[in-house]
């Protein structure tokens, strides 16, 4: 018997959005998942804008995200103009989109702690040792970004603010110590998957796809083409009553969809044979935490930063040079591409971002498995919808 189920509100995600899932004796023939936030319009609102402005602006997208857009965003500018970034910032900004990194994957612990630990007093007990490791990012955060949400001290050129060398000596004397909190958090992560998988009954490999996989760097940015994009809009996808719904766009890479995150860095980066299915994606999430962090180690311990980060050359364009800026967020590859008038005025915006592009990686990862077990394939991607629906 065919039917069809309809989710909208999917908990333990971060965004409102819907699952459309075609059911035939409880195995799901087609799965669709999308966005349901409404839009904000930033890429037409920055328009005429000054371009000094748009990491400020664009990393209002969200809140999860925020400095990942402002890096790429600054890249995209710099390149459209010719800026030249002083290294040392653009090791700080690797820094910062680090940081975000760790704080997001550990925040997504947070969130689905309810599915991994039944007992509540472990759940909580669990929550504690997360928050820890976070507020010492959160410090990191604060002390080379000015903040710990939105950032200011990302700006074209560079970083606005130098890294005081107290501030640096004092991130290093707490960072091994935290390494270890976090290896501790690591193990009780991965027995937790394992017990929970156990737990529903879970196969090894649900959500195995046979997708290609999009990433540009292992830690912070690499090069990509805006034209190796295409989109596919609600209306050429979904089915007639969520055709007017849906709030996002469906990007294809080089034609085809693909997954981006955490598996897709592993794999085209450090030669990784991924198994499939999402229980290796939460543990491999879980593994990058540990890479980051030794990374920043190594950053902040081989230079120091209390000198000028700052190019304040004026960003003007000719109008027709294609800026792409690129950061490796924590979901994934972020791209921003802009155009620059002579005036610094903004001509033309375009953002895509990780969660949109793995909207088909989880739509496929989701064909052939039990429609009870559908959340648990979404919730794997850790999706963030607002930036989906931007």
């Amino acid at each position: 018997m065919k039917k069809v189920v309809k989710i909208e509100g999917i908990p333990l995600t971060e965004g409102h959005s819907g699952l459309f899932l075609k059911v035939e004796e409880g195995v799901i023939e087609e799965g669709l998942y999308y966005a349901l936030v409404p839009v904000r319009g930033f890429e037409t609102l920055l328009i005429g804008k000054d371009a000094k402005s748009a990491p400020i602006i664009t990393s209002r997208i969200c809140g999860l995200c925020q400095i990942t857009h402002s890096i790429a965003s600054s890249r995209a500018i710099e390149e459209a103009c010719g800026i030249e970034v002083p290294p040392e910032a653009e090791e700080l900004r690797e820094v910062l989109g680090l940081a975000v990194r760790v704080y997001n994957n550990l925040l997504h612990q947070i969130i689905i702690s309810e599915d991994l630990f039944p007992e509540k007093i472990l759940q909580l007990d669990f929550i504690r040792k997360v928050q820890r490791v976070r507020r010492f990012i959160g410090e990191v955060l604060e002390s080379i970004g000015g903040e710990i949400i939105h950032s200011p001290n990302v700006v074209v050129g560079g970083i606005s603010e130098p890294l005081e060398e107290i501030v640096r000596e004092r991130i290093l004397s707490q960072i091994d110590e935290v390494f270890k909190e976090l290896q501790s958090l690591y193990r009780e992560f991965e027995e937790a998957i394992n017990q929970m998988w156990k737990r529903e009954g879970l196969p090894e490999d649900l959500g195995k796809h046979d997708l290609d996989f999009l990433a540009t760097d292992k830690f912070y940015s690499g090069k990509i083409e805006i034209d190796d994009f295409s989109f596919l809009t609600p209306q050429e996808i979904l089915p007639e009553e969520l055709k007017t719904r849906a709030s996002n766009l469906f990007p294809l890479y080089k034609g085809k969809p693909v997954e981006t995150g955490p598996r897709a860095r592993k794999v085209l980066f450090d030669g990784y044979k991924p198994k499939g299915g999402v229980k290796e994606l939460h543990i491999l999430r879980a593994k990058e935490n540990l890479e980051a962090l030794k990374r920043i180690k190594e950053i902040l311990e081989e230079k120091r930063f209390n000198g000028e980060l700052w190019n304040r050359e004026s960003p003007t364009g000719d109008g027709e040079t294609l800026g792409i800026g690129v950061h490796e967020a924590p979901r994934g590859t972020n791209v921003h591409a802009v155009k620059i008038d002579k005036r610094g005025r903004i001509l033309y915006y375009k953002i895509v971002v990780p969660t949109e592009i793995n909207l088909f990686a989880v739509s496929r990862a989701l064909k052939g498995e039990r429609a009870s077990w559908a959340e648990f394939i979404v919730r794997a991607y850790d999706p963030c919808i607002v930036c989906a629906s931007h």
